[in-house]
């Protein structure tokens, strides 16, 4: 197989295997739901926690006027 088949080939695999889990898994939907919704749920929270990380002001301080001057 060339390497410009590789990837195509692989995300067809990928996908293949997706459709076979969901299938097997119909029988659990609501288990896979609340499964879904809680790691949902915590990747928002990582991505606001990272994003109010990075606009945090350096420097320690951390009160009303800093965060005023820095927006």
């Amino acid at each position: 197989m060339t390497a410009a088949l590789a990837a195509p080939a692989t995300q067809v695999c990928a996908f293949m295997l997706g459709c076979a889990l969901i299938h097997v898994a119909r029988a659990h939907a609501d288990r896979i739901t609340r499964l879904l919704a809680v790691t949902a749920v915590g990747a928002a929270v990582l991505v606001l926690l990272v994003a109010s990380l990075d606009d945090a002001p350096e420097g320690g301080t951390f009160d009303e006027v800093t965060v005023y001057a820095a927006s």
